[in-house]
């Protein structure tokens, strides 16, 4: 592994020349995203790869590698790829400060589920994108914030030299992301009855829970560009797992609050389900009311302890007996647009779990199915009628030395062309439990939204005018 510190400069300029490349990729955390667990150093960080060695997609439960189909699933194509460069690692013996040094990075989609369980095989996407979409990468350009110290790390040095010429000094501006007028895929009468659906069904004794969502839409003209999102997610503090990932058929934008699982290389693995949700309130005293309302919400409590006890179930298939810890249950994380509910279970691995099993055995996250999990998925797809794409599937990287990190694909923005134009979809949903009111669960989806609603200029007002 070679590795060589180049000048500091901002990560998204850094990023802009590849605006628009497919497999370029960008992910840039807070604290708490995209490294940080397992780093010694501390503090956020953020990388960038472009020119694949190789892409791995999945289309339908069978994978394409390098634009040739195989007959084999896409978990197990990822485990394949996975291992294979992490054995070449292992021989060469090296060690390095970044969390991602070379590696995959890239999305599952909510779709991918279907390879875990295909009883629980729901409607197909209703993107252009793969259903899973991975790049192999060679160099690495990694961006230690705090420090402000930049370094391109590669296998060979001529991977490295190439991504460090392309990658740019200082932004020559982006223009705001524009739209049309936002619509919703459901009003607030059909979601409400969508959340009624499922009280009903949790009476009926079928579940505990299900997250139940939608969509708002808009077009925008072909000149939108997605990193014009990203720069203005940066400007009022970026999400713990902040990205764009780029693809042929689309464009991914990210500002996840969620981490699905960290794992390093000794075998460790932290998940952080998050359950329940506030809007920052406008001055500190009304703030800390919000938070405080949230912590105390028994709705909310009971559904995140629904979800960390699937979780335990989750990770007791795949870690060490007696390895399991619940580090904390139900503490209020606050993020700039919102506060959130959060709780943190570790385990440690058992020797023949990989990352991409121990990835698979939790997918998709219970947080964003319900309980118990496959039913979950089962009233989803009758509900929704529509499946997910990215939304609620897993985006992150496994590093060739076996470290790995993904979070769960909320907040997202999905960026397609479509007739010479753009469309951005944004899904937002929420988990349903006997005690939700229907009203407020649709306002809880419009909360979510609104941090990435602000990243773009769109006629109409999200709040009052979204309609069917």
């Amino acid at each position: 592994m070679h590795i060589l510190e180049i000048d500091w400069r901002n990560p998204i300029d850094a990023y802009a020349p590849f605006a628009g490349e497919p497999y370029a990729c960008l992910m840039i955390g807070d604290q708490s995203g995209w490294g940080a667990t397992f780093d010694p150093i501390g503090g956020p960080w953020a990388f960038i790869v472009a020119d694949p060695a190789h892409k791995l997609e999945s289309f339908n439960g069978r994978a394409v590698v390098d634009g040739v189909s195989l007959n084999v699933p896409g978990f197990e194509t990822l485990r394949r790829f996975h291992l294979d460069r992490r054995r070449q690692r292992e021989a060469k013996g090296s060690v390095d400060r970044c969390p991602l040094t070379s590696g995959l990075v890239g999305f599952c989609g909510y779709e991918m589920g279907a390879e875990v369980e295909p009883t629980a095989e729901g409607p197909r996407s209703p993107y252009a994108l793969p259903d899973m979409a991975f790049g192999v990468y060679d160099a690495v350009a990694c961006f230690d914030i705090s420090a402000r110290r930049a370094f391109i790390s590669a296998r060979e040095p001529r991977a490295g030299a190439a991504l460090a010429e392309r990658l740019g000094r200082t932004r020559s501006g982006f223009s705001r992301f524009r739209t049309g007028e936002i619509r919703a895929s459901r009003s607030a009468a059909a979601y409400a009855a969508m959340v009624e659906d499922v009280r009903q069904r949790i009476l009926a004794g079928e579940l505990f829970q299900a997250n139940i969502s939608h969509r708002l839409i808009a077009s925008a003209p072909s000149e939108s560009k997605p990193i014009a999102m990203l720069a203005a997610l940066a400007e009022e503090g970026i999400a713990p797992f902040s990205g764009l990932f780029q693809y042929g058929a689309g464009a991914i934008v990210s500002a996840s609050p969620e981490r699905f699982a960290a794992i390093d290389a000794a075998g460790a693995i932290v998940a952080e389900p998050i359950k329940g949700t506030r809007p920052r309130g406008g001055n500190d005293e009304a703030d800390a009311a919000l938070a405080a309302a949230l912590a105390d919400d028994p709705k909310d409590r009971a559904e995140n302890v629904m979800i960390v006890d699937l979780l335990r179930n989750d990770l007791s298939r795949i870690c060490r007996d007696g390895s399991i810890k619940e580090e904390f249950i139900c503490c209020v994380v606050t993020q700039p647009t919102v506060h959130h509910l959060v709780s943190r279970i570790s385990g440690k691995l058992r020797p023949e779990i990989d990352s991409v099993s121990a990835l698979s055995a939790l997918f998709p996250y219970g947080s964003i199915t319900g309980a118990p999990k496959i039913q979950a998925m089962r009233t989803i797809g009758e509900i929704e009628t529509e499946g997910r794409g990215p939304y609620c599937g897993a985006i992150g990287y496994l590093d060739d030395r076996g470290n790995a990190e993904f979070c769960v694909a909320i907040r997202i923005a999905i960026i397609e062309m479509e007739n010479h134009q753009r469309r951005i979809s944004i899904p937002v949903g929420g988990g349903v439990t006997l005690r939700s009111d229907p009203a407020a669960e649709y306002q809880e989806t419009l909360v979510k939204a609104a941090r990435l609603l602000r990243t773009i200029d769109h006629s109409g007002d999200p709040s009052l005018a979204l309609r069917q």
